[in-house]
């Protein structure tokens, strides 16, 4: 499911600066060298590409999406970032691994995250993103006794795994990463003005998206 519908082009003026995956591209430096992981159809990159100075590799498991991403990025790989042989595939390291809104679709992220450590370089850091179960919209669905699969949102239906902003910090702690930065998108899911103002008092009933930026301990 694209995030911003077809013929994506991403335009951060058009989005609220909460907007996690402002906050994201924020967080690279120019000419950096990023892997993206789950690049999609490559509108994050490109951003990156032209306006950062980046060079950017990206890995996709969707065939269409990964076609149109060749035409935007450096390089593309196409396959499933579980897949050891398309690991191997990664053999170079980056400044910056980019991985957002991937981890909820992984059979077993505590293993890609131990594993993507290898892609980084010496200050290398990773930006990851993913959604927030917990957040109030799901809690209200819980109370009139739904759980409702989705084409897109937090109960996407390609969605395996679910956090809370306390388990999203445990699993990038738990796979040997030391946490620099922990932010969240407050505008998703409806209500952004209360949510907002409510999310400097309860960040894990009012975050739709959280964001961290981590290192590898050392």
């Amino acid at each position: 499911m694209l995030k911003y519908g077809k013929n994506i082009v991403f335009n951060p003026t058009k989005l609220d600066p909460l907007n996690i995956d402002i906050q994201s591209v924020e967080l690279v430096p120019k000419k950096a060298k990023v892997l993206e992981i789950g690049c999609a159809t490559g509108f994050i990159g490109e951003f990156l590409i032209k306006n950062k100075g980046c060079y950017v590799v990206g890995v996709e498991i969707g065939r269409v999406e990964a076609k149109e991403a060749r035409g935007k990025l450096n390089k593309v790989i196409e396959g499933d970032i579980e897949d050891p042989k398309i690991l191997g595939l990664v053999n170079d390291r980056f400044d910056v691994v980019f991985a957002s809104a991937i981890i909820e679709h992984l059979k077993d992220p505590w293993v890609a995250l131990r594993n993507w450590k290898r892609f980084l370089n010496k200050d290398g850091f990773l930006i990851i993103t993913t959604s927030n179960i917990a957040h109030w919209s799901m809690r209200l669905q819980l109370l009139k006794g739904k759980f409702n699969y989705q084409e897109y949102g937090i109960l996407d239906n390609t969605h395996l795994r679910f956090f809370t902003t306390q388990t999203f910090k445990k699993l990038i702690n738990d796979c040997g990463y030391e946490i620099e930065l922990f932010s969240m998108d407050p505008v998703g899911g409806g209500l952004p003005k209360v949510s907002k103002f409510l999310s400097i008092f309860f960040p894990n009933l009012f975050a739709y998206q959280m964001l961290i930026k981590a290192r590898p301990k050392s």
